[in-house]
């Protein structure tokens, strides 16, 4: 079996995930309120990693954490909802490059895996409309059918991308070096050197870097 992974946040999608989700909230005409504590509640992140202390992975899983508290209350089914209804507006800014990857990993064969910090529910909703296979990613905590914030819900960082990947293939026969992944992010290197066909997609400073010194395939 040979794998194609993908990204989502800055790979698939152009854009970070919570941010659009943000927008995708007040266009749904859901709480201002909690949305605009949240906002408050990124300040204080926001000038830390502005001023260098906390790294880029720090800063989202805090601002993760902290965008969480919007679901409180909410149910499952609800949850869901608001993620398919925010989906078209999401699919908007998809990375054309990348989608057509998917389609050629498909057509010659690949596992197409979704590997992301962003939310497992959400991810699902993507596979099922790009016929991926796999999806791994963020999953929300619920109780009794409603999200508890007090659970607190894992961050996905790179190290743990690659934990959970192997984890999920345990026991298969991985052909790692015909396999494949694109990703944005210098966070995402150990996961890329799994694999004989790494791909930046847009990468960020120290991927791009990496990348070429490297000679690993850039593409926009």
């Amino acid at each position: 079996m040979k794998l194609a992974i993908f990204d989502f946040d800055g790979t698939l999608l152009t854009r970070d995930t919570l941010p659009c989700l943000g927008k995708e909230w007040l266009r749904q005409k859901r709480s201002r309120g909690k949305y605009y504590i949240v906002l408050l509640s990124w300040i204080p992140l926001v000038i830390c990693y502005k001023s260098g202390l906390i790294n880029r992975e720090k800063f989202k899983n805090l601002a993760f954490d902290k965008f969480n508290s919007l679901y409180q209350g909410m149910s499952s089914v609800e949850i869901r909802s608001f993620f398919q209804k925010a989906y078209p507006n999401l699919k908007k800014i998809f990375n054309r490059t990348v989608i057509q990857e998917i389609e050629r990993a498909r057509q010659q064969g690949y596992y197409c895996v979704l590997l992301s910090g962003s939310y497992a529910e959400l991810l699902r909703i993507v596979a099922r409309d790009l016929g991926m296979d796999k999806v791994i990613g963020a999953e929300l905590a619920f109780r009794d059918g409603i999200f508890d914030h007090s659970e607190k819900v894992p961050f996905i960082n790179g190290q743990k991308k690659v934990a959970l990947l192997q984890k999920a293939f345990a026991g298969k026969s991985i052909n790692w070096h015909s396999s494949k992944c694109f990703a944005d992010s210098v966070a995402d290197i150990e996961l890329m050197q799994l694999v004989g066909q790494p791909v930046a997609v847009n990468p960020d400073a120290g991927l791009l870097s990496h990348a070429r010194d490297n000679k690993w395939t850039i593409a926009v």
